[in-house]
């Protein structure tokens, strides 16, 4: 299997069964923050839910709707911050964010977030790619 087909499949695995969804009438608690894309011939629109100890990330929830690329890579990052310091989470995000924009960046903190690194080959996608991730930075800098 060649490196792009094994991508997708881990892609579509998270939107089609994602393990950090928020479920129907699940509650976390704590902080939520809502991103939508402007664009009229997008679908994405993820609400955030983090649930913190002092300083740390208990659980991470995402709900709402979305395309492929914004629905896995938000399920990724949820999985990947669970149990991270604040700084640490923001850390990851900012690499993350740095791949998206093809900047210089840690790929050893992104995990399965890597699987987005040519996302960026494609202007219209890198939107889908940030903005579950971007609801989660803004509560981590708003908590």
């Amino acid at each position: 299997m060649d490196n792009s087909q094994f991508k997708r499949e881990i892609i579509l695995e998270h939107y089609e069964k994602p393990s950090n969804k928020l479920l129907e009438n699940q509650n976390i608690g704590e902080g939520f923050c809502s991103f939508h894309n402007a664009s009229s011939s997008c679908i994405d629109n993820l609400t955030a839910h983090v649930k913190f100890s002092k300083n740390k990330i208990i659980d991470i929830k995402f709900d709402g709707v979305g395309c492929a690329i914004s629905t896995s890579s938000t399920d990724i990052a949820c999985e990947l911050l669970k149990n991270k310091t604040k700084e640490q989470a923001k850390k990851i995000i900012e690499n993350y964010f740095a791949m998206l924009n093809n900047q210089p960046y840690d790929e050893k903190l992104l995990g399965d977030l890597n699987l987005f690194n040519d996302v960026n080959k494609h202007l219209n996608r890198i939107k889908c790619a940030k903005i579950g991730i971007e609801a989660i930075y803004h509560l981590l800098n708003n908590q």
